[in-house]
């Protein structure tokens, strides 16, 4: 039976992508005609049993398909979107039906469908076809795509930030003829070039090249490779966008162990003054010795009282300050922001690239834990530890 456009109602708090952040784009004036262009012109091309829907499994066969370019690969990519949109049940896509779809106000839980095409195109037109166009990874270029899989960029902003030319020289490697080789810990991913569609779905990078987006490519085909068959999602991208652990990632792309600390107590109205302060001693403790040794870290929220937090949400652990106590974080969104007066709970912090500071006694009131990287030769653990893997 022909797989249909359906909504999936799995919500994944480590995958999440907030209201504010999840679409930022503005469609075109002729987005919609363009659009609707490229439907009239494709449908029955891409229809390819003739039946007079799309369904996912043909959508994902434009999404791949790398000769797929420009304005078709966008409205493939707007099409796949739409395809999994959480909060709204999509009946099949006929062409009357996206023709519909096409013509209705984009609003918070519906992006639209012109927009979703304007989006997708400028990430294609602007997308620059070298693996490392600054010769290596810069982190403040990255921003988080149009999936939620902020869990899979936290753990590789750790590691471009700490450890570029890893990357570089390890990690990402194009072969002769075109496609990339990417090691993941202990196994080794090659995958093809991304294509339009994907890029248009995927992380941007400012014009620094599309290292990230062949990395997203080769981390979602092997999660999706180490799953059951029958529980596999139907692309790389697909399992990617199911949301995980950053903990646990950090893990998968190292290749080393991790071990977490939990920040569950500062939350429990249980915990005494002293308890928590004990608590805080020991992050502070394993921070510090995870700088000096340049361990990688992530952490995470689920809700947050903070402007500009994100809740639901994973971001890299860049370094801790013990002189005043603060932590350094990068948001996988890239975002900038300032504001007026003091930063504090009350405003928030300033970012800049997705990067702020934040002071450790209120860190711990509104994230819920950390990952920690283990080196296998010094094979430190910070106390307070939770969980290895």
């Amino acid at each position: 039976m022909k797989a249909r456009v359906c909504i999936c109602l799995i919500s994944v708090l480590s995958a999440s992508v907030p209201l504010e952040a999840q679409e930022r784009e503005a469609a075109r004036p002729d987005a919609k005609a363009r659009f609707l262009s490229v439907l009239d012109s494709q449908f029955l091309e891409w229809d390819a049993d003739a039946d007079g829907v799309l369904s996912v499994r043909e959508i994902d066969a434009r999404v791949a398909d790398g000769n797929v370019k420009a304005e078709a690969a966008s409205a493939a990519a707007a099409l796949k979107r739409a395809s999994r949109m959480k909060k709204l049940a999509l009946p099949d896509f006929t062409k009357e039906h996206l023709v519909e779809l096409a013509g209705r106000t984009a609003t918070k839980e519906w992006p639209g469908l012109p927009e979703m095409f304007s989006g997708g195109l400028s990430r294609i037109e602007n997308a620059r076809r070298v693996l490392f166009a600054s010769g290596r990874p810069r982190l403040e270029t990255v921003h988080q795509g149009r999936m939620g899989n902020c869990f899979s960029l936290a753990p590789l902003g750790a590691l471009a930030f700490h450890r570029p030319d890893f990357i570089v020289k390890e990690m990402i490697r194009e072969r002769p003829d075109g496609r990339f080789d990417v090691t993941l810990g202990k196994q080794t991913v090659c995958v093809s070039a991304p294509t339009d569609a994907e890029l248009a779905m995927t992380a941007t990078n400012e014009s620094d090249g599309f290292w990230v987006n062949v990395y997203e490519k080769a981390a979602g085909e092997a999660r999706n490779d180490l799953k059951p068959e029958n529980e596999r999602a139907a692309t790389g991208l697909d399992a990617l966008s199911r949301g995980g652990s950053a903990g646990t990632m950090l893990a998968f792309i190292t290749g080393h162990e991790m071990v977490r600390f939990s920040c569950k107590f500062a939350r429990d109205p249980k915990t005494t003054p002293e308890i928590f302060e004990q608590k805080l001693a020991e992050l502070r403790t394993a921070l510090i010795g995870a700088v000096k040794e340049k361990r990688l870290m992530t952490c995470g929220t689920t809700t947050t009282n903070i402007p500009g937090v994100t809740p639901n949400h994973a971001y890299a652990v860049l370094g801790y300050d013990p002189s005043c106590d603060t932590i350094r974080c990068w948001n996988p969104h890239g975002t900038t922001t300032s504001f007026k007066g003091e930063p504090g709970p009350a405003k928030g912090y300033p970012m800049t690239d997705g990067i702020f500071e934040m002071p450790l006694p209120v860190f711990v009131k509104e994230f819920s834990g950390l990952a920690f990287e283990v080196l296998p030769l010094s094979g430190t653990k910070p106390a307070g530890q939770s969980e290895t893997r």
